[in-house]
């Protein structure tokens, strides 16, 4: 079993509260109502706090660094807070690196926090939204958009419902193979430029490049447009990674897997995939080739291993 990874540089997000609400300006109906100066402050986790306990004066382990959300009990604590410690305590939090605050629930902001976001840039915003769907879809945004990612020269795939990665070294043939794979009637996702995400901390992704489109570059014919040649059914924006296909140019007394017992593997990531490797030569209909791994894959999937079942029968007539 091997490890390899792409040659593609990791990159680190730069998540901004002006990014938060022009994502959920709409969804949520999220509209900043002081703070504006404060819209491009860095987001620098990807959690949410309701600060609950630091409103009533204790900052011990405070998750100063996440947005926070007030809802309905934070917002009705408050309310019933003496006027001079509710406003000391407001004050005490926007002078916190926090990149901003939420008030759900379309609650009117206390006039303090209005006041201290206007005086400390500190962005409030407010939404109609009740507090655990502003609290889930927050999380679950922050989470994709702080996923670990990278970008790789490589092909992307759908074929028989099986998300399959290309790669190898430039002119082995991807671009060309992905071509007849679409010609087959499978699913075009991205070629050249590969933006490869975790998510859900366990699938890897695969996303199309939205300034390349649909396009893919035949060496020979030039630029051509996958969507305008095939149809809208032929291409996807994105798919989760099942295994990868390495494509090598075929090498003379090299040992290629015969039975599909001992597979090889890949990390990227942190994500394992398997690793088939195919050498190819003129004559070989690796399309095919790819075709008939996708369908094995999906057999594997359902707990059919063809390979071992076969040498399982083969050492039991031997024997």
């Amino acid at each position: 079993m091997s490890t390899a990874r792409p040659t593609a540089g990791k990159s680190r997000p730069l998540i901004t509260v002006r990014d938060l609400v022009a994502q959920f300006r709409e969804e949520l109906g999220i509209r900043v109502v002081a703070g504006e100066r404060g819209l491009d402050r860095p987001i620098p986790v990807a959690e949410v706090n309701r600060p609950g306990l630091a409103l009533t004066g204790s900052y011990h382990y405070f998750a100063k660094r996440r947005l926070q959300v007030l809802g309905k009990v934070e917002i009705h604590y408050v309310r019933h807070l003496p006027a001079r410690a509710r406003r000391r305590r407001i004050f005490h939090l926007l002078q916190l690196p926090i990149p901003a605050f939420t008030v759900t629930r379309n609650y009117v902001p206390p006039p303090e926090l209005l006041e201290g976001g206007e005086k400390f840039g500190v962005p409030i915003l407010r939404t109609h939204e009740i507090t655990m769907r502003v609290v889930n879809k927050y999380s679950l945004w922050l989470q994709d958009q702080f996923a670990p990612s990278v970008l790789s020269h490589a092909t992307l795939m759908e074929v028989h419902g099986v998300g399959i990665l290309i790669m190898g070294r430039t002119g082995v043939g991807k671009s060309e193979c992905a071509l007849g794979l679409v010609e087959r009637g499978h699913i075009f996702i991205a070629d050249d430029v590969v933006k490869l995400k975790v998510t859900e901390g366990v699938h890897l992704t695969g996303y199309a490049n939205p300034q390349l489109g649909h396009h893919m570059e035949i060496r020979g014919i030039g630029i051509i447009n996958i969507q305008s040649l095939f149809g809208v059914k032929s291409v996807r924006m994105w798919k989760h990674i099942d295994f990868v296909v390495t494509l090598e140019a075929w090498q003379e007394g090299r040992e290629y897997e015969r039975l599909g017992i001992d597979r090889e593997s890949i990390e990227i990531l942190g994500v394992r995939l398997p690793n088939v490797i195919v050498p190819v030569k003129p004559g070989r209909d690796v399309a095919l080739l790819i075709e008939t791994a996708a369908q094995n894959e999906k057999l594997r999937m359902l707990g059919i291993n063809v390979a071992a079942q076969f040498n399982k029968t083969l050492i039991a007539a031997m024997q």
